[in-house]
């Protein structure tokens, strides 16, 4: 199960550019839970937060407004003890709305009581019908409940059949449920609609390799390298299926190559071994 998402997977998921992901890092807006190899890692509250923040902006408010509601927000949760990462964010007409759970402030500080939120209540933020299937279905995965997971994915596909993250993810899904040739047809699917698609790649070669289908999964695997030169478990699984066909010194490149990416990695002591590094 993904725990979290780098820049380039949030970048394609949410369908803003690296540039914003990294400048709304810089400033505190989202603030990243990992960095590693030259790429800043969000988890899945930081990803709803992405695509809450472009919602925002798509209504209009300024990201000066968004940055000064949060720094308010951020001082009034400090107070109650609430974390700004477990809140949820709306719009009362022009105001931000922030809260969780019965407390819910605006971007001034000033407490909404409660007879004011029935009489009013804050209207969500407006979501695609298909990406907000494709959320739920993420937060399905990160509980664990892959069968609802499943369910919101097609419920993707139904809308829009050429989502090819949703295509993959159940892939992903069937995978781990030991359905390997459903599974396959899944990345071959994804595939077909974007052929550069470097998980569809990646995870194609994993069932590939399951299938002693070598040959192949060398393609995918060098696929997804092409598309995603940093890809460190691309970079070793291939080593090691190179290995096994005895293409001991182009297997030596990707081990090198691997080293460089994740020197820290649990598999890293075992690479230098076998290099007699």
């Amino acid at each position: 199960m993904k725990k979290v998402y780098n820049q380039k997977e949030v970048s394609r998921l949410i369908g803003i550019s690296e540039s914003q992901i990294r400048y709304w890092d810089k400033i505190g807006l989202i603030p990243h839970v990992e960095r590693k190899r030259g790429l800043l890692f969000f988890d899945f509250k930081g990803l709803v937060s992405f695509r809450t923040i472009k919602e925002l902006l798509s209504k209009g408010v300024s990201l000066r407004s968004i940055r000064k509601s949060m720094e308010k927000f951020k001082r009034i949760f400090s107070d109650t003890g609430q974390s700004l990462r477990e809140s949820c964010i709306s719009i009362h007409g022009s105001q931000i709305i922030m809260g969780k759970d019965s407390l819910k402030f605006t971007s001034d500080g000033q407490l909404l009581i409660d007879f004011n939120i029935d009489a009013v209540p804050p209207i969500p933020l407006p979501v695609d019908l298909t990406e907000g299937f494709f959320f739920q279905a993420l937060e399905f995965e990160q509980k664990g409940d892959l069968h609802k997971a499943r369910i919101k994915y097609e419920a993707v596909l139904s809308q829009r059949p050429d989502y090819v993250d949703a295509l993959v993810n159940i892939g992903n899904i069937e995978h781990r449920m030991g359905h390997k040739k459903t599974a396959e047809q899944y990345y071959r699917k994804a595939l077909r609609i974007n052929p550069d698609h470097v998980e569809a790649n990646y995870n194609l070669a994993n069932v590939l390799e399951e299938k002693d289908d070598l040959e192949n999964a060398v393609l995918f695997y060098k696929k997804a390298i092409h598309e995603d030169p940093e890809f460190a478990d691309a970079h070793f699984n291939l080593a090691r299926v190179l290995e096994s066909q005895g293409e001991k010194e182009e297997a030596r490149e990707h081990w090198l190559y691997y080293l460089r990416l994740d020197p820290n990695s649990k598999w890293a002591e075992h690479v230098k071994t076998l290099l007699g590094l």
